[in-house]
């Protein structure tokens, strides 16, 4: 009974740090890319299609054909650009993948997690042109940015995976069939040890 109450008192615990993780990246997700929100209403439509870009991964080849020759031939710095770009929109929504099937159980299942990451994805880059569109802000609505969330998301998704295998593993009622515990690895070296003896006992 008393271990009963631990384990229910233990999983609380958990379930409430995660959700303060979940919170805390929700919030540093819309602070990144929505915030500061404009007050006004400056209207942006007549060029709005600049700030548009549907063709997939058309920006990351722009950028590599910049190397070398934009900003002075400043080599370092158009990788740089090239890297936060991927690399920033990758761990913008590794979080996502890793946190959201701990919260809710419907996004254990890969397809429901890779839906979230887009419509997520989508929803911001919408925002974003809104705000370009009607705020005045200096934002650019680009598919590589979706592309590349996603990708972060599956990362996040086979984290979790791959973690909650390592915890299953290591559990024994999870073990893989076959397998020993340290216990019994223990017990099976002694009985090794003691058979070693008794032979050369014989052979003596």
């Amino acid at each position: 009974m008393e271990l009963d109450i631990i384990k229910k008192y233990k999983l609380i615990f958990y379930g409430r740090v995660y959700y303060f993780f979940s919170v805390s990246y929700i919030y540093m997700v819309v602070s990144v890319t929505i915030f500061p929100f404009p007050i006004g209403f400056t209207s942006n439509l007549e060029d709005g299609y600049r700030s548009i870009n549907l063709i997939p991964l058309k920006s990351i080849v722009f950028n590599s054909r910049q190397i070398g020759t934009a900003y002075a031939g400043d080599v370092l710095f158009m990788i740089s650009i090239l890297i936060k770009n991927v690399g920033g929109n990758i761990l913008l929504f590794m979080p996502l993948g890793f946190l959201a099937p701990l919260v809710w159980s419907k996004f254990r299942q890969f397809k429901n997690s890779m839906a979230a990451g887009f419509i997520g994805s989508i929803s911001i880059e919408l925002l974003q042109l809104l705000e370009y569109l009607f705020g005045g802000m200096d934002r650019i609505t680009d598919i590589d940015d979706v592309i590349f969330n996603v990708i972060g998301c599956m990362i996040g998704f086979f984290i979790y995976k791959m973690i909650l295998r390592v915890v299953d593993t290591g559990s024994p009622l999870k073990r893989p069939k076959g397998s020993l515990t340290i216990e019994e690895i223990g017990e099976l070296k002694g009985s090794c040890e003691k058979l070693e003896d008794v032979c050369v006992f014989i052979c003596e």
